[in-house]
């Protein structure tokens, strides 16, 4: 019973405490962006809209349609046509859009074998069936074409020359269907890599508008800070609390002042015997724990005021290495200390050192 009164106790106090952390925070929240930058909205705001209706005299809304029309072509061209290309393609093989007809090419090729076996049976009756069949199959023109060629010179044999030309036009015409048909082949086989190629501008329009509107918002408006900018802030505060500790980790004791005498003499390195005894705990002097304090109160703020950049767990994380860094969940030394910051180095991604572009 005892157990179960103190597991409620701990936790009404974790939830009075979460309650008191976030009434704490909430004071450091800063104001809204529309409150801290009045002056541009109420500067800004006015004189660009004189000089649209100025500058334009009345064309604007021409203008605005004019851009809004070109949007959406350049969206219905470079994006959803594609994409719904691509979806059929992968999804949906039965729609896919053909430019031959396949069927017509089959009735073609029958056709034209139909006319050159009557042909051969007319004009070779002495030739024997198979082979008659077998060049019929192949739709071998070559007699056609010899044949052809001898009753030119001859007028009398005028209609045997319309009757081979006849085919030969069938033949064309089987031969344009098998381009149709393979050029089908060929663009269903590249459909994807065209449709991705039409993705391309849009892509590239889409990074080029988040780079400008990067440089706009971040660079010139002075409106907030990158990711890359926050971390590297973050880290550059890690590095100043690793250098105080380190700076301040059991070092030995300053050398005491020559005097002129032994100013003259050579020097010795003499190092002081007022170091802390083998095994003590170094800690941080006040001035030093304050110093400490202003650091980690600046990591707080940064996380408190970029807390967008960084995911929720990460924050509960770096809260409580800060509180057991600053001492406050029990007594640590420098060596302590030191081991809470590479532990922070070691987990957090953003900590590590990597090129961020950011100077």
């Amino acid at each position: 019973l005892m157990a179960l009164e103190v597991s409620e106790l701990l936790v009404a106090m974790e939830e009075v405490m979460q309650i008191q952390r976030i009434r704490r925070l909430d004071k450091l929240k800063p104001p809204s962006l529309l409150r801290r930058r009045w002056y541009v909205v109420a500067v800004g705001f006015p004189c660009a809209t004189y000089v649209w209706f100025k500058v334009l005299k009345g064309k604007g809304l021409q203008l605005g349609k004019l851009a809004l029309d070109n949007i959406i072509n350049f969206y219905q061209e470079h994006v959803s046509v594609p994409l719904k290309a691509v979806y059929n393609e992968l999804f949906a093989k039965d729609t896919h859009e053909t430019i031959s007809d396949r069927k017509a090419r089959t009735e073609a090729i029958e056709s034209c074998k139909k006319m050159i076996k009557s042909w051969l049976d007319e004009t070779f009756p002495e030739m024997h069936e198979n082979e008659r069949k077998a060049r019929a199959e192949k739709m071998d023109m070559s007699l056609i074409e010899q044949k052809k060629e001898e009753s030119i010179k001859k007028i009398y044999e005028i209609n045997s020359v319309v009757r081979m030309s006849l085919i030969e036009v069938q033949f064309i015409k089987k031969e344009l269907m098998n381009a149709l048909v393979a050029m089908d082949e060929v663009m269903s086989s590249n459909e994807i890599n065209m449709n991705l190629a039409a993705v391309t501008p849009a892509v590239l329009a889409v990074y080029g508008a988040k780079y400008v509107f990067r440089v706009l918002f971040y660079a010139l408006l002075k409106l907030g800070r990158s990711r890359e900018e926050v971390y590297a802030s973050f880290r550059q505060v890690i590095l100043d609390i690793e250098r105080l500790l380190l700076m301040r980790d059991n070092p030995p004791s300053a050398p005491p002042p020559l005097r002129w005498a032994e100013s003259q003499q050579p020097r010795h390195l003499v190092v002081s015997g007022s170091r802390l005894a083998e095994g003590s705990p170094c800690v941080l002097s006040p001035e030093d724990l304050g110093m400490l304090m202003l650091l980690i109160h600046e990591c707080r703020l940064l996380l408190w005021r970029e807390r967008t950049r960084f995911s929720s767990h990460i924050v509960r994380n770096i809260s409580e290495d800060l509180a057991e860094l600053a001492g406050e969940r029990g007594a640590v030394s420098v060596q302590q200390q030191l081991g809470i910051i590479s532990r922070m180095c070691r987990t957090y991604p953003f900590l590590k050192v990597v090129s961020t572009g950011v100077d």
